[in-house]
Formats: C-alpha cells, structure tokens, sequence
C-alpha cells in the first residue's frame, strides 16, 4: 500500500479544519433552533426541556429550580419553603422544540417573504442564464470587430466594487418609477460578467464539427446556439444557475434598499425585521434561518455533480 505524502496528509488536514470551521456555526444554529426558551446559551449541543411539576407522593406540585449542582438540581416546590435535590434525569429531558419552526412561520408573514425571495430568485436564475449564454456564445463562437478587446472590457467590470455602483443605479431605478418593485430588485442582476466568462469558457469546449455539421444541414447562428450549444452545456448552465440562485436567495442588501413595502420583502430582508420585533427570541430567529436556507441547500443538493464538471470543464480552453 502506497505512503501519502506529508503534503497531501497536511492538505488533508487542512481542509478537515476548514470544513469544520464552516460546520460548526450551522450545527449550532440548527440546534439553537430546537432549544426551549432560556436555554438557548445554555452550552449544550443537545436540545432538552425542563418539568414545570414534580409529583411528591402522588400529588403534582409545581417546581421552581433554584440551582444547579452538575447532575442534581436545588429546586423549591410549591406549598412549602423546604428545599429540595434532585438528580438531573428527574426533571429533564430530551425535547426538541419544533415550536420554534410554527411560531416562526405564523408570526410574521414568513410564507409571503418566502415566495417574494423564490420569484426575485428563480427570474433571476432565467434571466441570467439567457443573457450569459448568449453574451457567452457571441464571445466564443461569433466573429465580429473587437470581440476580444470588447470581452476584456466586459470582464474589467469584476474589479469594479459593488457599493459603487450602488448609488448609480438606485438614481437611474428612480428616474424610470422602477423602485419599490420587483423590476428595481431583478434587472440589475440580470447580466453579469462572471456568467458570461464561466459560460464562454465552457463553449470553446465545444467541438466546432459539431456546429460546421449544423450549419450545413442549414441550421443559422441561431440554430446552432439552441439546437447544439445549448443542450451540450448542461453542467455549466447548472453550476451558473446554482450560483445565481445562491447568491440571489440570499442577498440581503439591494432588496433592503429598493424595497419599502412590508408584503413585498424578499425572506432575508423579512428576517432582519424578525430580528428587529423578536430581539431576545434566538430560537424562533433560528428556525426562520434554517428554513429559509433550505432552498438554496436544496438546489446545491440537485446540482452538485454538474457544478463540480461545469467549473472544472470551463479551464480546459482559453
């Protein structure tokens, strides 16, 4: 059997300590989610629930813990000022609250944020994939004055902070009504040059046989990009639309500053304002997150095997 090297023992490594960094916020925030109330900093990674009443000698007495004593609780029950130990096991158990989960849906309009995010998302997700495999496919596959001096430009916009841009588009939004819409929170995302570059990348994989035999069965440019382009370059546009949808789901400034209608929130702008109402209620805001990450897990879940091939395969040509 064959020695791994220290490098790939210390990469190993390496990456087991990252992954574990970036596992252990979630696996607390899913666990604060199923804490009761007052429990949630309680130290322990294990959700669990606390009697309110004790029976002594066949009647039900309320109890009040006084403190705890590692296994054993103090605790005072009522109709006497006499104190009393009892071993942990007695008054406490297991219980994950999945009332957090209810009260989180049902005290704000969490459906209602939750569908905004899924429709600002998924137009998002579409408009993006048209706009970057057609940018993608002029860029690879047309001949035209400046292509490549026109393409080097487009991708000079990376190095252009976002922030910038802000103030710009929030002016040109206002002076077409556009704000306080879903058209203000969707049209600016719907070109990006990443996209495009991702994409291009993949097409040049694309042998050109294919779109010469195309062409001469008569099909246009056209023809070639819906007929050839597209349906062999499925894993790139499931890794673009993974990241559209990711990054879409999520984003949490742009709809904050376009929106000011309450039912028109996207869910994390929704979950800010839970925040805001339920301040102390850790629980209840944890179980909001966990249910709004779902989707975008989900969707990473469905498309994981392509966005590993989609990414790999847009390096193989420049």
């Amino acid at each position: 059997m064959k020695r791994k090297a220290p490098t790939t023992l210390f990469l190993y490594a390496l990456l087991l300590a990252l992954s574990v960094w970036y596992v252990v916020p979630f696996v607390w925030a899913l666990v604060t989610s199923l804490k009761h109330p007052g429990m949630v900093f309680d130290g322990r990674w294990i959700p669990y629930a606390q009697k309110r009443t004790i029976t002594v000698n066949g009647e039900e007495r309320e109890l009040r813990i006084v403190e705890e004593r590692g296994d054993t609780f103090l605790v005072r029950m009522s109709g006497t000022e006499e104190l009393r130990e009892v071993p942990r096991g007695e008054i406490e158990h297991v219980s994950p609250n999945w009332k957090n989960y209810v009260e989180a849906w049902n005290i704000v309009p969490f459906g209602r944020y939750f569908l905004n995010s899924l429709l600002v998302s998924l137009c998002m997700t579409l408009g993006q994939l048209v706009t970057c495999s057609l940018g993608g496919y002029a860029f690879s596959r047309l001949e035209f004055p400046g292509r490549d001096a026109i393409f080097l430009l487009y991708l000079a916009t990376l190095m252009i902070p976002g922030p910038v841009l802000t103030v710009p588009i929030y002016l040109l939004l206002r002076e077409y009504h556009l704000l306080n819409s879903y058209q203000g929170v969707i049209l600016p995302g719907l070109f990006s040059a990443y996209g495009t570059f991702l994409l291009r990348q993949f097409f040049l994989t694309i042998p050109r046989d294919l779109e010469d035999a195309a062409q001469i069965d008569g099909a246009g440019k056209f023809g070639v990009y819906l007929r050839i382009i597209l349906p062999l370059s499925g894993p790139a546009l499931a890794a673009l639309a993974t990241f559209v949808f990711i990054g879409s789901w999520n984003d949490f400034f742009w709809p904050s500053i376009v929106l000011t209608d309450p039912g028109m929130l996207t869910l994390p702008v929704g979950l800010a304002h839970f925040n805001d109402i339920y301040l102390f209620e850790y629980g209840r805001l944890m179980a909001g997150s966990m249910i709004s990450i779902a989707p975008a897990i989900l969707m990473y879940l469905l498309f994981q095997r392509f966005i590993t091939r989609g990414v790999v395969m847009t390096g193989l040509k420049g």
